[in-house]
């Protein structure tokens, strides 16, 4: 039979272990992006630009995902003149700062700059609703739907415990709006985008099918920037709906989402 001592000093021993891997991690993580910080201070050339780019896109694959990452890979593809990838990663910086003026600036230099702009969709129908969102951060939204859904079990006890029957229903408010930053955070999450962002990089050719045997989708080829909301993906190809012109399968090498 395990005692209880040894038992506890082997979950602490494990606790201390899982802590001190994940400070090296986050080490790692910060190295790596002071490294693309410099690699974009140095850079003269769009290759050298990408270079930078391409150190942020493994802290990406890594899950290393924030505004300060997201905005700085925004800025390098800009440089590089890969217009498309910087508007799709300025508009995931975005959610991580909503007030940020100097990223809505380098947004509409990049949207002015792209040869392919489309108009995108107009904003969901619940946007009024969560009138927060142009204002808190999603960390930020996060973490309130978190704690209000905490708090609000306590308030229950409380209420029980002092015979208060109004704290039920604060309890219960704050279990809504707790559900309501829930699904703002799900709808919103920068990953997601808004409904599945993304962008065409390059040149290509929209087709009405699966192929390049289907005839073009649109009168002419997109273009680098172009941004269109993801519907559907199968085979190395990509449905989306393009604002103002229509629906068409474009092949996945020329789609960063």
């Amino acid at each position: 039979m395990i005692r209880i001592p040894f038992l506890f000093g082997a979950i602490l021993i494990a606790c201390v272990f899982a802590a001190s891997l994940r400070a090296d991690q986050e080490g790692d993580r910060q190295r790596d992006f002071l490294r693309s910080l410099e690699l974009f201070d140095k850079a003269k050339t769009p290759e050298e630009f990408r270079e930078s780019a391409k150190v942020l896109e493994t802290l990406l694959v890594d899950g290393y995902c924030n505004g300060a990452v997201y905005y700085n890979l925004g800025n390098a593809y800009f440089r590089a003149g890969d217009f498309g990838r910087a508007i799709l990663n300025y508009r995931k910086a975005a959610p991580y700062r909503p007030s940020d003026s100097l990223l809505e600036a380098n947004l509409q230099q990049a949207l002015a700059s792209a040869p392919g702009r489309i108009a995108i969709p107009p904003k969901p129908w619940w946007s009024p609703v969560m009138f927060w969102a142009e204002s808190l951060s999603y960390p930020t939204r996060v973490w309130l739907a978190l704690v209000l859904v905490g708090i609000a079990p306590l308030l229950i006890f409380a209420s029980v415990l002092l015979r208060r029957r109004h704290l039920v229903w604060v309890a219960i408010g704050l279990i809504i709006l707790g559900i309501v930053f829930s699904i703002d955070g799900f709808l919103n999450a920068p990953e997601r985008g808004r409904n599945r962002l993304a962008v065409i990089t390059g040149e290509t050719v929209a087709r009405k099918g699966i192929g390049k045997d289907y005839e073009p989708a649109f009168n002419a080829p997109l273009k680098d920037g172009a941004e269109f909301i993801v519907l559907d993906e199968t085979n190395g190809w990509t449905f989306g709906h393009f604002a103002e012109i229509g629906d068409g399968w474009v092949k996945n090498d020329f789609v960063a989402r």
